[in-house]
């Protein structure tokens, strides 16, 4: 791509149900390569990332994710 400037931020700690917990930002001359590498680094983060969250239900909590 053809890619001036890339920022990527993940959240972290509590989070609700719909909460935004990464933004991505790209920077190029055309809208297709931008959202071609915003689609292509979320799907390389979540594949090599080890992020786990934790689910809280009202009968207890469980870690999930990190494989």
């Amino acid at each position: 791509w053809n890619l001036e400037a890339v920022a990527i931020s993940h959240r972290v700690g509590r989070l609700e149900v719909g909460d935004i917990a990464v933004v991505i930002a790209v920077a190029a001359p055309h809208r297709h390569e931008a959202f071609a590498a915003c689609e292509y680094a979320i799907e390389r983060i979540k594949a090599m990332v080890p992020i786990w969250k934790k689910e809280v239900f009202e009968d207890g909590a469980r870690w999930v994710g990190g494989e």
